[in-house]
This record gives structure tokens, sequence and C-alpha cells, in this order.
């Protein structure tokens, strides 16, 4: 029998090491996601911990331009979950990319992202199993030098990972450090390359994924990627609408290649835009699935690159490599 969401935020809290002594703060949009709310306040009470509820009236980036940023309740915001151990992210939109996120967790706070309908989050669900595997797959990208990408279908990429301070991003689904960030339910590890170190060609394949438009390509499409940035996209329908969506937004920062990395959780299915309602999905399993590549445009803190406009693109059936050798051999994690 399925647990009710608020179960599923007791199980979820546990994971993330909460404390009768602790207090969590939600943040959320006015009106938007109040069954998330109301579960995650009930679930940290069931646990004795405290419970703060951060109400904003939009926080959410559009999909499309025009676009400005109004950030008359960020200070609000921040002093409110700055006295919370963790904060909750249920934003419609999330708060990954935004200064939001990024001082929350440079004062030491944890801070988790839930956007995944309920049978999702179960489904998958993190585990100390989870994150041994991811981590060992950070490990792997830190001492590397190297990452390169290619397929049958034509994709062959190249970026450098070199050096000990590489950002890499380990998501196992849950927090239980501080400063730690993460998305329940995610599964994948991810670094972002030196700027304007990418070069090659990335050959979309029907049954690769658009994200956040929660649709498959269906018609092959090429993307030249030069120095970091892609300067061509050929092909059908996808290259037509990605060409419209990189220029509307009339900023040259939306054409550059972010994270790159690949899923590594066993039980995420990649057929889940067919399965469910795909608007439902924030997209976060086609992400996880194990062996899949997955890359993205835009915004990259590390690089000091900020733009609302941002896309994830999981691939499959390619060969992964880190200094020639293969992590995912066409479209399988190596091992499996």
């Amino acid at each position: 029998m399925p647990k009710t969401l608020r179960e599923l935020f007791v199980d979820q809290f546990r994971l993330c090491a909460v404390t009768p002594d602790e207090t969590v703060g939600v943040i959320s949009e006015l009106g938007q996601k109040t069954e998330y709310v109301e579960a995650a306040v009930a679930a940290a009470r069931d646990l004795g911990a405290g419970a703060l509820v951060l109400t904003a009236s939009s926080l959410s980036n559009p999909m499309l331009p025009p676009y400005s940023a109004d950030g008359r309740e960020v200070a609000a915001l921040l002093a409110g979950a700055g006295e919370c151990d963790l904060v909750v992210d249920v934003t419609v939109g999330g708060l990954i990319h935004s200064d939001v996120r990024t001082r929350i967790t440079g004062a030491g706070k944890r801070m988790l992202f839930v956007a995944e309908p309920p049978d999702v989050l179960e489904r998958l669900m993190g585990s100390p199993e989870l994150r041994s595997v991811v981590e060992q797959a950070g490990k792997r990208l830190k001492a590397g030098t190297t990452l390169r990408v290619t397929s049958a279908a034509g994709t062959d990429l190249t970026a450098d990972i070199s050096g000990s301070e590489l950002p890499v991003t380990h998501q196992w689904g849950y927090v239980d450090e501080p400063s730690r960030w993460d998305h329940w339910p995610s599964g994948f590890v991810a670094c972002f390359p030196h700027d304007r170190t990418a070069e090659g060609t990335l050959v979309l394949q029907p049954g690769d994924a658009l994200i956040p438009w929660q649709r498959y390509v269906r018609e092959p499409v090429t993307l030249t990627v030069e120095k970091g940035f892609i300067t061509d996209v050929s092909g059908g329908a996808e290259a037509f609408l990605l060409r419209d969506y990189f220029e509307s937004w009339d900023d040259p920062e939306v054409w550059a290649l972010s994270h790159m990395g690949w899923g590594l959780h066993p039980v995420a299915r990649w057929s889940a835009f067919e399965v469910y309602e795909p608007r439902s999905l924030y997209g976060q399993e086609l992400r996880s699935a194990a062996g899949n590549f997955m890359w993205s445009t835009g915004s990259n803190r590390f690089a000091n690159r900020e733009t609302p406009a941002h896309l994830d693109i999981p691939m499959h059936s390619c060969t992964v490599a880190i200094d020639d050798v293969a992590v995912v051999r066409d479209g399988r994690l190596v091992g499996d």
C-alpha cells in the first residue's frame, strides 16, 4: 500500500538526520503545493522537531522572457531560513540556481528540494547504498583530467575536468551533513568542467529528453560546441525549437554548456514522461536514470554565469569515459 505524503516526509527526514532539537523551515510559493507544505510540517512534528513555513508570492523563473528579477522577498526568506537547521524547498521551479540556495547552504544549513509526485518520491527514495555508488562516481570525476562522451549517433564531445578543485555535484536524494543541498529524489553525479573547454558535437536521438519542457526528442538534432558554447543547432523540429528558445532570451550566456555527468539510480526509468502526465513531473527520474549522459545549458555559478534560461538534457545510448576509461558504455553503467 502506498505511503501517505506525510509518511514519506517522515522517512525522508530520518534520512536527513532530523532531531527533536532542530527546526525545519519550508520555503513555498503562495497557493502552490500546499499538500507538500502540510506534510513536511506534520512530519517534522512527528519527529519532535519544530517547523516554520516561509511563503513568498512568487519565486519561480519564467519559462520564456520577458523576465525581470524581483528580489524584494529574498532578504526576509534568508532571515527566516537562517534560524532553521534544515530548509525544505517546495517552490514550483526550485531555488537550485539562485543566490538563496547558495547563501543558505553557505551558512551551514542543510537544504532539500522536493518537486516530484508522491509515488515518484517513494519509488526513488534515497539510501546509504545509493549514496555509496554516487560518492564512488564522484571520486572518478575528481581523479580525472578529461571527460569524453561519444555515441554511435555521432556524439563526440570532450571537456577539461582536471584539478582537485573541480566542482562536483553528488546527488543521492537526502541531506544529512551541514551545508549540503540535494534534490529528493536523485541519483546522479555531475561536474562543472573548466569554463569554455567543452569542444565537439552532441547528437540528440529520438528518446533523449528536454527538461523542463518535459518532452522526448522525436528527430535527430546536431549541436556544435566550441569553447564551451553551442554555436550551431541543426536538424528537424526540435532543432528549430531549441534555436527559437535560445534566441528568445537575447543573452549569449544561454548558449553555454554548464554541468555534465551521468545517472546512477537503478530504479529510475526512462519511460517516465510516457507513463505520467509530463507536466506533473520535474524530470528528476530521467536525470537520474542509470547509464544516461546528462548535460545542461545556462547557469553556472562557478563561472559567474547567471541566467533564468536553463535546460537539462539526458541522453541515452552514450559512452562516457574519463581519461579513456569508460564509466558508461552504450548507455549502461560499466560493471552492470
